[in-house]
């Protein structure tokens, strides 16, 4: 098990979790070595075996929620091995094996990430840092975290935002969806928030969270999609029966709970 870095440091958060609307925005190259997925089914139970082997995975019935089945890939902890594989050929993994009973919303499968480990080459922005040099890759895992914004905003009584909105208007503002009622928005309902990152020579505890920082602008710039979350001060009440961070969005510039 990798510990998350220290809560009052510097976080990514990547506000589609859909793993149709990830590729419809240009990640279909995204390179993934570990992952959990929720996948929809509808229609006739499923007969799957208690694991079914896939090409990259395992997909196994939910035991809670009938109509999902979870898709599992990798290894969490790259020392021990990773194979890379983009996010277009995991969605095909699965719609090659179970394709005819996945639910489609919209014109998207109903494919959900809950969490995910990614490597990427280190940006030219940031290369040249002290704390990168010698480095090649990034890691990176991601965990997705419900958005309750009414909730949270009836606890704290601050003004913080929903992702859901802004998140749907920045979908119909880049032409990604035409419709204000396109039924893949309904399952925009979590934020994917940056747990841990190392690079292939040293943890997080060697990049430090000025590293992490100059490493999440260079990665995020050009990706609408996600922001930098800037934790503040403000406390969430020990006995409201809410779990989260408060961050700053250095691009949204606005506060949420994640």
């Amino acid at each position: 098990m990798i510990r998350p870095y220290p809560a009052e440091w510097y976080r990514r958060l990547d506000f589609l979790s859909p793993l149709g609307l990830q590729i419809a925005v240009g990640e279909k190259d995204l390179e993934v070595y570990h992952c959990h997925l929720a996948v929809s089914v509808s229609g006739t139970p499923l007969q799957l075996k208690k694991v079914e082997k896939t090409e990259f995975g395992e997909l196994k019935v939910n035991p809670i929620l009938r109509n999902q089945i979870d898709y599992k890939m990798g290894k969490l902890n790259p020392r021990e091995g990773y194979t890379p594989i983009p996010q277009r050929e995991i969605l095909n993994d699965i719609l090659n094996h179970i394709g005819g009973a996945v639910t489609i919303i919209g014109n998207m499968p109903d494919v959900v990430i809950k969490s995910r480990s990614v490597v990427e080459k280190i940006p030219k922005e940031v290369e040249e840092l002290v704390v990168f040099q010698g480095s090649e890759y990034i890691f990176y895992h991601q965990k997705a975290y419900g958005n309750f914004p009414h909730k949270i905003r009836q606890v704290i009584r601050i003004g913080a935002a929903n992702p859901y909105n802004f998140i749907k208007h920045d979908l119909l503002r880049y032409n990604i969806l035409k419709l204000t009622n396109d039924p893949v928005l309904k399952k925009i309902r979590s934020t994917l928030k940056t747990e841990w990152l190392m690079t292939d020579t040293q943890g997080y505890n060697s990049i430090g969270n000025l590293g992490i920082f100059e490493l999440e602008k260079a990665l995020t710039k050009s990706k609408w999609w996600t922001d930098i979350g800037k934790p503040t001060p403000f406390q969430i009440p020990v006995d409201s029966g809410i779990q989260g961070q408060i961050y700053q969005l250095l691009k949204r510039n606005c506060i949420i709970v994640v």
